[in-house]
């Protein structure tokens, strides 16, 4: 699929003589390129940057240039690389008053921040991307209303949550961003999975919801195949098995589940993959494969950063003891999964308040 972004991005870069915008334009088309899994391309983009202005970079230049290898960094799995390099170009746009490149800036800091639950810092880097950016800059806009939609629907609100991957599709469709409408899609079907698979777990019908998020989810695996998008390919595979598995669909889920390279997600993941496939062999009578994959998860717990992940988890284990006839750490597991339960209601009700803290005109 050809992106109308990139064609915009090289006829700006090949129509101005403008060395600023030119290596802005370059900055922008690395970041597009790390967004699709196309890594080659990226580090060649900012080769050519770095080799054009050499030790003497323009400040704005500077700015792009960092959050280009930021972007780059994070779809490599390599957040605190990212981090450094997209706070490192934050931190010259403000010192500098860099206006082009601050707002874009912030809204990946806030991306961040939601990411590794820094919510207080993620709040105010929105407040300030939605102030700040212009009318005109689209992914600024589109980036930071992606963050707060997401943020919205992690606390469980998603009538908040909708108008802003509304204006997260708007923007993105303004100037052609395919990976930022493929992360929308992507995102709308795995929170709703999150919080589908959640009652799940627990034993709550979700009828109608889990047929909205399996909708969600084949329309995300269709765009991203559309648009030939490779990167975080994982996290899709990850949300297919997830679905099968409430669908109780369980050999195909454990397919799926067997295609995930372990080795290659973050450990915060490990436990929700171990608990599914652990839940699908009880399923189908697979008793050995469901205890061995039970402890696995039960080891993985101390990775998981996130209550819900941790209630869901315990809750799976605990489902698992329940039908391999161990009542001691049915009990165990139970215990835990509702502490985390409560623990990630609180932790929804607190956020909630954060982000209505948020004032956009």
């Amino acid at each position: 699929m050809d992106s109308r972004l990139l064609a915009t991005l090289n006829a700006q870069a090949s129509g101005t003589l403008d060395p600023v915008l030119w290596a802005r334009a370059v900055c922008r088309a690395s970041s597009h390129f790390a967004r699709h899994g196309m890594t080659r391309e990226a580090l060649k983009s900012i080769s050519v940057v770095r080799a054009q202005f050499g030790n003497e970079l323009h400040h704005e230049v500077a700015s792009w240039l960092m959050l280009a290898e930021g972007v780059l960094h994070f779809f490599q799995l390599q957040p605190r690389e990212s981090y450094d390099r997209i706070r490192r170009g934050y931190g010259l746009a403000v010192a500098l008053k860099t206006d082009s490149a601050l707002p874009s800036c912030a809204a990946w800091m806030a991306h961040f921040e939601f990411n590794e639950c820094m919510y207080d810092k993620m709040v105010f880097h929105l407040q300030e991307a939605l102030t700040l950016a212009k009318a005109d800059d689209h992914q600024a806009h589109a980036r930071a209303s992606l963050v707060l939609a997401d943020a919205f629907h992690l606390a469980g609100e998603y009538v908040l949550a909708r108008p802003w991957y509304e204006k997260t599709r708007q923007r993105a469709a303004a100037e052609g961003d395919e990976a930022t409408l493929s992360a929308m899609l992507y995102n709308v079907a795995a929170f709703r999975a999150a919080n589908v698979r959640l009652d799940d777990a627990f034993g709550i019908e979700m009828t109608k919801e889990a047929h909205r998020a399996s909708m969600e989810t084949s329309s995300s695996i269709n765009y991203d195949y559309a648009i030939g998008t490779l990167s975080l390919d994982f996290l899709s595979h990850m949300l297919r098995g997830l679905m099968f598995t409430i669908d109780k669909k369980y050999n195909e889920a454990i397919e799926i589940f067997k295609g995930i390279d372990l080795t290659k997600i973050p450990k915060r993941m490990l436990g929700s993959v171990h608990a599914d496939v652990a839940w699908c062999s009880a399923n189908i009578g697979q008793e050995a494969a469901s205890c061995e994959r039970a402890k696995l998860a039960a080891d993985a717990l101390i990775y998981i950063t996130d209550s819900d992940d941790c209630a869901y988890v315990n809750s799976r284990i605990a489902n698992v003891a329940a039908l391999c006839n161990r009542p001691e750490d049915e009990s165990r597991f139970r215990l835990a999964a509702n502490e985390a339960l409560k623990e990630h209601r609180k932790f929804q009700a607190d956020l909630l308040q954060m982000l209505k803290s948020i004032k956009v005109e």
